[in-house]
């Protein structure tokens, strides 16, 4: 299971910076030795890695055969998501606009995107 989430986690095409490691390790932290659920609020402006933070999560959990789900206040982030989403982990539906796909990554995981 740690091979696979590192092998993930090497998808990540930016170098990490130092507060991002940080925030990295305390949601694993969370995740791994916690005996409840994970309760964080991750904050930072556009383009500081939140998303990034999200999707370690989220491979983590599916990795040990939960579900797991991404939401987004509005249709556009949502299909923005589902987009960078399919190519990290390697769909193939990367240049794909349509919002109803759904496929199996490299990394064995069903992606959807679901639109109320």
């Amino acid at each position: 299971l740690e091979h696979e989430v590192r092998r993930f986690e090497k998808t990540f095409p930016y170098t990490p910076t130092p507060d991002q490691r940080t925030c990295f390790e305390h949601v694993e932290n969370d995740m791994v030795w916690r005996g409840r659920p994970m309760d964080r609020l991750i904050c930072g402006d556009v383009g500081f890695g939140k998303t990034e933070v999200a999707l370690r999560a989220l491979y983590r959990c599916v990795a040990n055969g939960r579900q797991a789900a991404l939401l987004a206040p509005t249709g556009v982030l949502a299909a923005q998501h589902f987009k960078n989403i399919g190519a990290r982990m390697g769909t193939g539906d990367e240049d794909s606009n349509s919002e109803s796909e759904s496929g199996e990554s490299e990394f064995g995981v069903r992606i959807a995107m679901l639109r109320g």
